[in-house]
């Protein structure tokens, strides 16, 4: 029995897959006043002894956090959950809600097996090695994240079910079609299904949104020149060929120069990067692909937004947000940063820098290229006490190239001058 000194508390109970009714949990349902639930968890209390008013948990199910909250203030509350509360569940909501609107409530959290793990208990399968991915709610799937982990382990959603993902997958990279897997739907329930095989064979499968997919590791087994060509293709993302990356005329920070910028970087696993004047989006997309960072990339001309929109398709990358329009009007509108590359802005470079600054974390890195003469000297001449130069480099690249059919000859390419700065 709940006593007053118990009173007011929201209880967030995870059901895991195989859902039993505890002794624990049947004195809760008896004692709280509101209990929060899915339809399905709503049905399997239906004849547990209790006054309390039950309430389907849907699709908006921020708002109702928010109500928890706020009934929270005179009520004990129980929210049951499928799987682990607090792994793509509504734990995690709430937990987000309390932050984001700097409430407080008293909760309690119960743990519980999520169905991955369930998964990989039946296939006798450890996961220490898994990587967690999923499609809860995305419009868009991290494909290029997703294929280089050596064992991901994707959640499927409304949109995106199971061999629907496996789909997406082949159509982005072929050479995975061969890629042992696994596919599970229903786990915990009557209609428990579990397959093992190729991606191929999986996209012909027909699933469920509670469905999971898991890609196996590479074995010696399989097709060497297929995992070469993975490796090349998308693990390695460090200075990608200019190849990969639709542009117009041109426009693009090639790869050996993009490469020197990435390490002069020194990214961070996570945080926000913007990169401004983005062209066809290389620079900041590649970092969208190297790490977790949050980049937004800001263009003002209206046909390389496609090309950007159409690179980041094309690469398999989320966490890259495109905004179209002009440096100094977006700004004002973007999360504050960690890091920032400029690669354009001409005539606005020194206003551009000014509007940079307080919008930076202190220590934070900017870095800006220049190719024209104009540039340089603006750059050069730049004074901020906020802004300190770290380093300026001149980066010159020759390449081999034949002359006449018979000689060779080193072509040099466009001279960059890249400025270094940090916020103090």
């Amino acid at each position: 029995m709940i006593t007053n000194q118990e009173k007011n508390i929201i209880h967030i109970y995870s059901c895991g897959i195989d859902f039993q009714i505890t002794s624990f949990l049947k004195q809760l349902i008896k004692d709280v006043s509101y209990i929060y639930g899915s339809k399905n968890l709503l049905e399997k209390i239906a004849n547990e002894n209790t006054n309390a008013k039950k309430v389907a948990i849907t699709a908006k199910a921020k708002e109702q956090a928010k109500e928890i909250i706020e009934l929270s203030k005179n009520s004990t509350i129980l929210i049951l959950c499928s799987g682990d509360c607090l792994y793509n569940g509504f734990g995690g909501t709430l937990q987000k809600t309390l932050q984001e609107n700097n409430l407080q409530a008293n909760c309690i959290f119960y743990p519980h097996i999520t169905a991955f793990q369930a998964l990989f208990s039946r296939l006798g399968l450890a996961w220490e090695n898994a990587s967690l991915f999923t499609a809860h709610f995305s419009n868009a799937l991290p494909l290029r994240k997703i294929i280089v982990e050596k064992m991901p382990v994707i959640y499927g959603g409304s949109k995106f079910l199971a061999h629907k993902i496996a789909q997406e997958i082949i159509i982005f990279d072929f050479t995975q079609k061969s890629r042992k897997s696994i596919l599970a739907d229903n786990l915990g329930t009557e209609k428990e299904y579990i397959f093992q095989g190729t991606l191929e064979e999986i996209q012909q499968k027909e699933v469920s949104p509670t469905s999971i997919l898991v890609l196996l590791p590479y074995t010696l087994e399989y097709n060497q020149t297929e995992i070469t060509h993975f490796q090349q293709k998308q693990a390695l993302t460090l200075g990608l060929t200019e190849e990969v990356f639709e542009k117009e005329n041109n426009l693009i920070t090639q790869s050996d120069v993009r490469a020197i910028i990435l390490s002069r970087l020194r990214l961070p696993k996570f945080g926000t990067m913007w990169d401004l004047g983005a062209g066809s989006g290389a620079v900041g997309l590649e970092v969208a692909g190297l790490t977790n960072i949050d980049v937004h990339g800001v263009e003002q001309n209206e046909n390389r937004i496609h090309i950007i929109q159409n690179n980041q398709k094309n690469l398999g990358i989320t966490n890259y947000t495109l905004h179209h329009g002009k440096i100094l009007e977006i700004i004002p509108d973007l999360p504050k940063a960690h890091r920032i590359f400029i690669g354009g802005g001409g005539k606005d470079l020194p206003q551009i820098l000014d509007n940079c600054i307080p919008n930076m974390y202190d220590n934070a890195l900017l870095l800006v290229s220049a190719v024209t003469l104009e540039n340089y000297h603006t750059l050069y001449a730049y004074k901020n006490a906020k802004l300190q130069k770290l380093d300026l480099l001149q980066i010159a690249i020759s390449n081999e190239n034949e002359l006449a059919k018979i000689y060779h000859h080193f072509k040099q390419t466009n001279t960059i001058y890249l400025f270094i700065f940090k916020k103090i």
